[in-house]
């Protein structure tokens, strides 16, 4: 019984020691969750990337030249077809909710252009505006909505509350939730086929009798018989 305890109290210790390895990890997945870095730009172009999972990097431009034709460079490293469009809406974040479509149908395009896979390398230009800030999406369905999208400042530096938020890097919430839920539900079985396994056990232990030890008393009963005495040796 001692070596199955103790077999039984190592699980358990393994058990709780991964449930906080998980939990480490997902904490660690939060925070790596921060602001992208805003680019200052003050040359006539600009260069972006598309990167998985749905992200522009950077996301962010400040102080890029009003009223020139700015030269843009988009980059596909990714798998997937993606859009570079800016909507012509100044001043305006829209929420992570927002019918894209009817957004660039109310408001129109300032510029747009499109990469359809891993290596492709699209150009182009368009007249900057006067100084104010836009926001640029990915017009794929449901990219904009996995948090493809960025700003885009002109003659001025973007306000501080408009920063993209980047996607975390680490295993993610759901992940995180599923994984330590497997763990948790594994250290309440352990806990509990050591409880069950401990009653069990006793049912087998060797009578005190079956030792040479008289049985203890019966509560209001008459006292236990004395074992028998062994023949002296010869």
């Amino acid at each position: 019984m001692r070596v199955r305890s103790t077999h039984i109290r190592t699980a358990l210790t393994l058990g709780v020691a991964t449930l906080l390895l998980f939990v480490a990890a997902g904490w660690v997945a939060v925070e790596e969750a921060r602001a992208s870095p805003v680019v200052t730009d003050t040359s006539p172009s600009i260069a972006v990337t598309t990167t998985a999972p749905y992200t522009f990097d950077p996301n962010n431009f400040q102080m890029v030249p009003t009223n020139v034709t700015i030269n843009v460079t988009v980059t596909d490293a990714d798998t997937l077809a993606h859009t570079f469009s800016i909507v012509n809406w100044e001043g305006v974040q829209l929420p992570a909710t927002a019918d894209i479509p009817a957004v660039f149908a109310a408001h129109g395009t300032l510029f747009s252009i499109n990469v359809t896979g891993a290596g492709d390398v699209a150009t182009g230009t368009f007249k900057s505006p006067g100084p104010g800030w836009y926001e640029f999406v990915c017009q794929e369905p449901g990219h904009f909505a996995a948090g493809m999208y960025g700003f885009i400042a002109f003659g001025i530096n973007l306000p501080a509350n408009v920063t993209v938020t980047t996607a975390s890097t680490g295993p993610g919430a759901a992940v995180f939730i599923i994984v330590g839920t497997i763990v948790a539900l594994v250290v309440i079985a352990i806990v509990l086929g050591f409880v069950v396994g401990k009653r069990e056990g006793s049912e087998f232990e060797m009578p005190p009798e079956r030792l040479g030890y008289a049985e203890p008393p019966t509560p209001g009963g008459a006292p236990p018989a004395e074992p028998p005495s062994l023949p002296p040796s010869a």
